[in-house]
């Protein structure tokens, strides 16, 4: 669980922008609640199924899934160290599962 500034320091070292910043520390409730879903989807004035939550973890993906999100596992696999994360794979069908961001942008823009 990141508090909302060091996502936004870490996004910004790193050149990133955002849209939004919404964190479960901001929603007052964390992931895998339902509600920490719901709540992201009510303040960006989207449809759960409008948003793809993005995540290497099956707890967070399921718990969004279950929301009405759409979903893609994108594997990490150095996140845990050499002895690698504890569920490398995916336990669900997600709309979209990939190596990496550069292949998760290439699907998401082909379409598929």
């Amino acid at each position: 669980m990141l508090p909302t500034a060091l996502v936004m320091d870490v996004s910004r070292s790193n050149g990133i922008s955002w849209d939004a910043i919404i964190s479960c520390q901001m929603i007052g409730v964390y992931k895998p609640n339902p509600q920490a879903y719901h709540t992201a989807a009510l303040w960006l004035g989207m449809a759960p199924e409008n948003i793809l939550m993005v995540a290497c973890h099956n707890f967070d993906l399921n718990a969004a899934q279950d929301a009405g999100f759409k979903t893609a596992f994108v594997r990490r696999p150095d996140e845990w160290g050499p002895a690698g994360p504890p569920d490398p794979q995916p336990n669900r069908t997600y709309d979209y599962v990939c190596d990496d961001f550069d292949g998760l942008t290439a699907e998401v823009m082909d379409g598929k």
